[in-house]
């Protein structure tokens, strides 16, 4: 079973150039895509990430709750923030909800491949905890 990266962004042409990146620089993994936190929540009923590129500013459900909801249902996959919000109360949102890291996209780069590469080597997928009141 391959693990699984979901990439939550609004923008189309963002997230195919961030899908076909990632499926690339991983191709151990399977690549997923979400327009909206709502598609992400339902993605991540059946899919168990192990890994969430998220974005903070999505139409309707915030990039936070989104993530807030991922992580009370699933602790052990990791979150990383990918946004162009650069202020301290945005990295510390991202935080609070759960996020592992903050990458901006002015730092995607050269920020974003390791910081994936080190959560995918130190993450050890075990037994999800499933919740799904908190994916509704």
């Amino acid at each position: 079973m391959s693990t699984t990266i979901l990439i939550i962004e609004d923008h189309d042409a963002v997230r195919k150039s961030l899908r076909d990146w990632l499926e690339v620089e991983f191709p151990q993994c399977r690549v997923i895509e979400a327009a909206s936190g709502e598609e992400a929540i339902a993605l991540t009923r059946v899919e168990s990430p192990r890994l969430v590129v998220m974005d903070i500013s999505l139409p309707g459900m915030s990039g936070t709750e989104a993530t807030r909801r991922i992580k009370a249902a699933l602790p052990s996959t990791q979150v990383v923030m990918l946004t162009i919000h650069e202020d301290d109360a945005h990295r510390a949102d991202a935080t609070t909800a759960g996020a592992s890291t903050y990458v901006t996209k002015r730092a995607m780069q050269t920020e974003l491949i390791p910081t994936l590469a080190a959560l995918l080597a130190n993450n050890h997928h075990g037994e999800e905890v499933r919740n799904n009141a908190f994916l509704q």
